[in-house]
């Protein structure tokens, strides 16, 4: 039986199907409106952006948070930690915009 569960996000107003650990599906949706936090405090300087840009700035912006929580704070984090969440990023965003083309040609 597999312990990892689908779990419909919602970014910036669209709906993406992400896999984790049965259990973590509560922290999934909480990161997810941390992130919708964030663009929407982008949008609101930036105007209109385009949703790759608006993507890396927000992985931008979460990584930094990160990197001052270590710092400030000297937790468990270490710099595999973070490589692992930049390149979890890195291949949600892949996803994401996989999707878009997908909508657009609809």
């Amino acid at each position: 039986m597999s312990n990892k569960v689908t779990v419909n996000v919602d970014i910036n107003g669209m709906k993406y199907p992400v896999s984790c650990i049965a259990g973590e599906e509560e922290r999934l949706i909480e990161s997810s409106k941390e992130v919708n936090i964030i663009i929407k405090d982008l949008t609101k300087v930036s105007g209109v952006i385009g949703e790759t840009r608006l993507l890396a700035m927000t992985s931008i912006i979460l990584a930094d948070k990160l990197l001052n929580k270590e710092t400030n704070t000297d937790n468990n984090f270490n710099l595999d930690q973070i490589v692992d969440l930049t390149d979890w990023l890195a291949k949600a965003t892949e996803r994401m915009n996989k999707v878009a083309i997908l909508l657009e040609n609809k």
